[in-house]
């Protein structure tokens, strides 16, 4: 599987600039779950420690669900995670 350049803390910084919360998955296997309370926008990704490097499928997920919900456009979100690093 193909990895980004983004980083799973970066990705989480975004996520929550944009007003996303995080909790853990109640279940197997360990993940994190970001909620956008206004709009109800959510974004499941595995545990991974920050420095990792995020995998491209879950970027395009996340990406998809800005779209989805009008909260952030490719360009936009593109820019903040340029910003994060």
């Amino acid at each position: 599987m193909k990895r980004t350049e983004v980083t799973y803390g970066q990705l989480e910084k975004v996520l929550r600039s944009l007003g996303f919360s995080c909790r853990p998955a109640k279940h197997d296997p360990p993940g994190r779950i970001y909620e956008h309370s206004d709009t109800g926008a959510t974004v499941m990704l595995p545990a991974y420690s920050a420095s990792e490097r995020v995998f491209e499928h879950h970027l395009v997920a996340v990406r998809t669900e800005l779209d989805n919900f009008g909260l952030a456009d490719p360009s936009v979100f593109a820019s903040k995670l340029q910003k994060a690093g």
